[in-house]
């Protein structure tokens, strides 16, 4: 059997774990397995709703819906980009500048490649920190402003420094250097509980020394 989800905060309406890497979310058409949803309804023995999406390999934090009146708040909570969304990326390049913000249209193409684009779009906005040298890369901390299907690989893809692992978006593996996932890692979440309205702060350390300080 697989390893229980580690489960990072649990109450009456809210749930959020930990997503192990190589997870989908939800069923996806031409996938067979189970997705976390699945595998969270058996494990907690309760119905679980997706509210926030992570990438198959992304790990982190990840909230669902534990009822339908919450649902409701997370999906507006998400929708409307109030929560706080901090991840940790091993990118291949510093980043230059070392710390910004990347503002621009996206748009995803009948290849299911997200690309910048210079007009229409989606606006994307993601607020970027380098925080610490690895080897010629670095470790770079990510807020998402929005919250846009890819944004996070695509937005440091197009400062030229794609995340490690990430061949959809321009990785190049170099010599010696073996990446079996995406280093991408949702490092924290911060929102308003969908019933009390109460602050809800949750982070978790990445299980890759790479994507944690050294």
């Amino acid at each position: 059997m697989p390893p229980a989800v580690t489960v990072l905060h649990r109450d009456d309406h809210l749930l959020i774990v930990d997503k192990p890497a190589g997870t989908l979310v939800v069923p996806a058409e031409g996938r067979a397995g189970p997705c976390l949803v699945d595998v969270l309804s058996k494990q907690l023995g309760q119905r679980v709703i997706a509210v926030h999406r992570l990438d198959e390999d992304t790990t982190g934090c990840l909230a669902f819906a534990l009822d339908e009146r919450s649902r409701a708040a997370l999906d507006a909570c998400f929708r409307d980009h109030t929560a706080t969304r901090d991840y940790l990326a091993l990118a291949t390049a510093v980043p230059s500048p070392e710390a910004g913000c990347i503002e621009s249209g996206l748009e995803e193409g009948p290849d299911g490649v997200v690309r910048v684009v210079r007009r229409g779009g989606r606006r994307a906005v993601t607020h970027y920190q380098t925080l610490a040298r690895r080897g010629r890369g670095a470790l770079v901390r990510c807020r998402l402003e929005t919250g846009r299907r890819n944004q996070i690989r695509v937005h440091l893809a197009a400062l030229g420094c794609p995340v490690a692992g990430d061949r959809k978006y321009g990785y190049r593996p170099r010599p010696r250097e073996r990446y079996e996932r995406v280093m991408l890692h949702s490092w924290r979440l911060q929102l308003a509980h969908p019933v009390t309205g109460d602050d809800v702060d949750v982070s978790c350390t990445a299980r890759e020394p790479d994507l944690g300080p050294e």
